[in-house]
């Protein structure tokens, strides 16, 4: 089984990637890594930060695997993408930054997860091609030292994460 090792600000965490389950999904992440930039905490699903893949770094992936909404555990990691046609309401007022088709890593590291505004926006059930959720891959240990890392994000701004192939 295919391993990702994530860094932050020195903090690692390792997970395994689900290549029986989304064997497509896993085949083209695995294909990018690694991948860097700086993270962001998700407003509407609590414990959850996110790395944007830009660039030759985005995936446009089909569906794979189970159908997740807002249900996601801590220590899961989601591959999700989001088509142009998604931005809706307020994102329409704010720069074209926001309009964008967005492909991400979300990255679930505490409790309470999933859950939150995102499990009950009705806009999620309009097409459910314009928008992908595969759960892919699943920390194997979540350190404390890797979990502090990702709330300072909720709390102090945007980090550095990294994620890449784990070799032993």
């Amino acid at each position: 089984m295919r391993k990702l090792l994530f860094e932050m600000n020195g903090a690692k965490a390792v997970a395994e990637m689900h290549d029986d389950i989304v064997p497509n999904t896993c085949d083209a992440i695995w294909d990018i890594l690694p991948v860097d930039g700086m993270s962001i905490h998700a407003n509407w699903a609590s414990r959850e930060i996110m790395l944007h893949l830009q660039g030759d770094k985005v995936l446009r992936l089909p569906a794979e695997g189970h159908n997740y909404r807002g249900t996601i555990a801590p220590g899961d990691i989601v591959y999700f993408w989001r088509s142009p046609q998604m931005s809706r309401g307020k994102q329409l007022a704010y720069s074209s930054e926001f309009q964008r088709e967005l492909s991400e890593f979300a990255i679930f590291y505490g409790e309470p997860s999933g859950g939150g505004l995102a499990a009950n926006d009705p806009s999620r059930d309009h097409d459910a091609s314009l928008q992908v959720v595969t759960l892919f891959a699943t920390f194997i240990d979540l350190p404390a030292e890797f979990v502090e890392q990702c709330e300072s994000v909720r709390h102090q701004g945007l980090q550095h994460l990294t994620v890449s192939r784990y070799e032993t």
